[in-house]
């Protein structure tokens, strides 16, 4: 600290305070004495010498860390705070502060995340036990996308791993009844895996006809029975009609919206207030958020679903659009039938009709016919 000596036999106290060990810094003369600086736990000793000779000591401005808190130790509050947050850290060690899925796919990690938080509410600020980790993987195997799955919480964070489940190979999707045409067509070309391939490409096969059978005989006669897997593309033609109308009542947004948020935390599920009340025909949309303070993310996660509302008017549409939503949906209906066509030719028949428009459309493909 900093102080100032005037009166008094100052050139003694500086003798003294030599003498005894007590080390003065920036001593400068002062008109009536002089001013310098000491540890502030050798002031005491300091100001016993001052008052045998009769020096005022003055301090003039206390310097370190001590000084600087001192302020804080009146604050019970701040102690008691203190003393509360660090039980209460120890024992949050038990909840989900971070998760790493580091190790998957964007893809796989909303998935992944998505089935811990519907099957067993495994999510930030959830209080995490070994029964939670174990259906947690058991949930993730089930969901059929992993074959292999492992859950590990340390001090609040849980690590998810996972292994992407293999295709099951073609051999073993076969089938010991063999395989039959689910529509008629022209052979155009076959690819046998396991079985005996009954058809030849040119071959004009009717619906139910076997393609590939499970057995085939040897030189002495003996029959060898073998899984029917393979594939025979022909050529065929697949016809779609819709009748689509040109005037719709449909739901429109109208902009305004509702916020509903749900707070996860410690396995308490609590529902935020909300001023608003959602309409029944409001559509919503679901988000989860953990919150973050100064880059640190928190255990708690909040679930905020925000309604959007509607409301029910006459869409029309002119006839070019109608014709490209029935050629829309002639197009997916394909796709699910026959999802490796290939497009030969094609031919549409558009009419229109009392606000309503019918489309027919009739195309040539080439697809695997194995049904």
């Amino acid at each position: 600290m900093a102080f100032s000596a005037r009166n008094g036999d100052t050139e003694g106290l500086l003798s003294e305070a030599a003498r005894t060990g007590l080390h003065l810094t920036g001593i400068s003369p002062a008109p009536g004495g002089f001013t310098a600086r000491c540890s502030a736990w050798r002031y005491l000793s300091l100001a016993r010498f001052a008052r045998k000779r009769r020096v005022h000591l003055h301090i003039q401005k206390k310097t370190g860390l001590f000084f600087a808190l001192r302020p804080y130790f009146r604050r019970r509050g701040l102690w008691g705070g203190l003393l509360l947050f660090v039980p209460l850290l120890l024992w949050s060690r038990g909840l989900v502060w971070a998760v790493d899925v580091s190790s998957l796919t964007a893809g796989q990690q909303a998935r992944a995340l998505a089935v811990l938080r519907e099957n067993i509410q495994l999510v930030p600020g959830a209080v995490v036990t070994q029964e939670k980790l174990t259906a947690g993987e058991y949930a993730l195997l089930q969901s059929g996308e992993f074959s292999w799955a492992s859950l590990n919480f340390l001090d609040g964070r849980l690590v998810i791993e996972a292994a992407e489940a293999k295709p099951v190979p073609d051999i073993a999707a076969g089938t010991l009844y063999g395989i039959r045409a689910k529509t008629a067509g022209t052979v155009v070309s076959a690819n046998l895996v396991s079985g005996t391939m009954l058809v030849v490409p040119r071959q004009a096969v009717e619906k139910g006809q076997g393609l590939i059978g499970t057995a085939r005989a040897e030189q002495d006669g003996t029959l060898i029975f073998q899984p029917a897997a393979g594939s025979v593309r022909a050529q065929f033609e697949w016809e779609f009609a819709e009748d689509v109308p040109l005037t719709v009542a449909a739901k429109q947004l109208t902009g305004n919206t509702t916020v509903q948020r749900k707070l996860f935390f410690a396995g308490q599920e609590i529902s935020l207030p909300s001023f608003l009340a959602p309409t029944e025909s409001s559509v919503s949309v679901t988000r989860h958020i953990q919150p973050e303070f100064l880059g640190l993310t928190l255990p708690v996660s909040i679930e905020e679903t925000t309604f959007h509302e509607q409301t029910e008017t006459s869409v029309h549409s002119s006839e070019d659009e109608a014709k490209a939503l029935a050629r829309l949906h002639g197009l997916q209906a394909l796709k699910k039938d026959y999802p490796d066509a290939e497009f030969v030719a094609q031919k549409v028949d558009v009419t229109t009709e009392s606000d309503t428009l019918h489309y027919r459309a009739v195309y040539t493909i080439i697809a695997d016919i194995c049904g």
